[in-house]
């Protein structure tokens, strides 16, 4: 998120548009590309996204685990930065992007910069520099070395590759290009798959980036002392395993105990049937404490895990197991795996309560928990499984937010509204004559608009026009006449429930 067209309103920007069906009924506006919704000023995004292609040959695949937006080269204005895993080699490369324009226009297109672009290996079109190899995945601007100009650390999904650059003047970018200029810091293909954090943690004027492992769940650190250049990268820079069980996959940095220190918080280590079995209690989170001194010393780091206590509860399928006649019942993880913790952010103290908060992600959370009863079958020496129960999943939280008053287990979930939340009910009845009521549900305080269209599409009556509804069930009826005050006439009507560029809609049967 951030204002990159510098007009006061924020935007929420996302590469997307791989792997949508044809047969989505979006698909027609859906293409790939950097999606790109603004704020209208009052914490509304009601549009579709505006779609970017930044490039003259769009790829067939942009994926980035990791964008961040900052002013890396002083100019003014803020640039977007992300790592593209590509499906070629022309397209596994790091990016710095502004715009020109108003990304909220609805009358002119913003013109999208490339700064800067750098491939993690040596390409033909356009960068024959070696960084490295694998695919772009982290990265993020940091004053490694304590200068008057910012650096980029970017990581790549090869040996945990690091590669350096620097912002010397507006739009203008330097790097090292030559092999000191990358550093291969594992023998194993390991990457820091959701990105890295830059902060002074020992604030002494100058960034260390810490890095998760996906592979190792330890955290590690790019460093640079005073008088090192930080545009070259090597053994004595990087620290693979300073921290051991941090996280595996997203990290971020705080102050969440407002102790007047930095934290380092990452992914705790999820929650499998063997936990909940054992009455354990859900550690979704990590928290690294720095005690002092050098921060390459693994020895001044703690690790304390944060337990969910009000999350033990069973998220796992059950399994009713009939072994020739000797019954057992165990969990399992369902499938999307096990739930865990992805992506973090600190986001200080927005509610103005004294305490500063997290926001985090999880994954793996599957919609619906089967009850399986499995039949050992001597014949195929296989059990056989059926389906005995489905039931919803009570516990569906995919976004939390953590208040560290006193580091307690208290969180409460931020509600996230889907367009699948807003829901328009039929009507009854149906067909009907002279009149029929329908109903809408709405998760939220909104503005809504109810109109009645022709099969041609000509709208016949507003029943609703832009008017605030509260949250909750409402009821409207049609008493079959037009616009006009006229009965309509005999046959299929559709009646819609819309606000901004979301509607819903269903088809009624008037018969005379």
């Amino acid at each position: 998120v951030g204002d990159l067209d510098g007009d006061g309103k924020g935007e929420v920007m996302a590469l997307g548009g791989r792997g949508i069906s044809d047969t989505n009924p979006l698909a027609p506006l859906l293409s790939p590309g950097l999606y790109v919704i603004e704020s209208d000023g009052d914490n509304e995004f009601v549009d579709l996204p505006n779609i970017y292609d930044f490039e003259p040959d769009l790829p067939d695949r942009w994926r980035a685990e990791q964008m961040t937006i900052a002013d890396v080269d002083g100019d003014g204005n803020e640039e977007l930065l992300f790592g593209n895993n590509g499906s070629d080699n022309e397209f596994d490369n790091w990016y710095v992007l502004s715009v020109t324009g108003d990304l909220g226009s609805t009358t002119s297109v913003p013109v999208w910069n490339v700064e800067a672009r750098w491939s993690s290996r040596s390409t033909e079109d356009f960068d024959p520099v070696n960084r490295g190899g694998g695919s772009p995945y982290g990265m993020v601007a940091a004053n490694l070395d304590g200068g008057d100009d910012m650096e980029i650390a970017m990581q790549s999904w090869n040996n945990f590759n690091f590669t350096n650059a620097r912002a010397t003047d507006a739009d203008t970018y330097e790097t090292v290009d030559d092999d000191t200029g990358w550093y291969h810091a594992s023998t194993s293909d390991h990457v820091a798959l959701f990105g890295c954090v830059a902060v002074d943690m020992d604030d002494n004027g100058d960034d260390e980036v810490y890095c998760p492992n996906f592979y190792t769940g330890d955290v590690a650190i790019l460093n640079y002392e005073s008088g090192e250049d930080a545009l070259t990268v090597g053994e004595d820079n990087i620290v693979l395993d300073l921290i051991p069980g941090l996280s595996a996959l997203g990290i971020t940095a705080g102050d969440i105990d407002m102790d007047d220190q930095i934290e380092l918080i990452g992914s705790g280590p999820g929650y499998l049937p063997g936990n909940y079995n054992n009455g354990d209690d859900p550690q979704w989170i990590a928290i690294a404490d720095f005690e002092g001194g050098d921060v390459e010393d693994p020895d001044n780091y703690s690790v304390r895990l944060i337990s969910f206590p009000d999350d033990n509860v069973n998220q796992f399928d059950t399994v009713n197991r009939d072994s020739l006649g000797t019954m057992s019942t165990y969990m399992e993880a369902g499938q999307q795996g096990h739930e865990f913790t992805s992506k973090l952010a600190f986001l200080g103290d927005p509610d103005d309560d004294d305490h500063n908060e997290l926001v985090f992600a999880t994954q793996g959370v599957d919609d619906t928990l089967y009850v399986y009863d499995e039949v050992w079958d001597e014949t195929s020496e296989s059990y056989t499984r059926t389906v005995s129960e489905a039931e919803a999943h009570g516990r569906r939280a995919f976004v939390r937010v953590f208040s560290g008053d006193g580091l307690t287990s208290s969180f409460t979930e931020e509600r996230v509204v889907l367009p699948s939340d807003y829901v328009l009910h039929s009507n009854y009845p149906n067909p009907f004559n002279p009149s029929t009521t329908f109903s809408f549900t709405l998760p939220l305080d909104k503005q809504i608009s109810v109109h009645i269209y022709d099969l041609t599409g000509r709208r016949v009556r507003t029943l609703i026009n832009n008017e605030r509804f509260t949250q909750g069930t409402h009821r409207a009826t049609w008493d079959g006449l037009l616009e006009s005050g006229l009965p309509a006439a005999s046959g299929t009507y559709i009646y819609t429930l819309e606000y901004g560029n979301f509607m819903q809609s269903r088809k009624m049967l008037l018969i005379k």
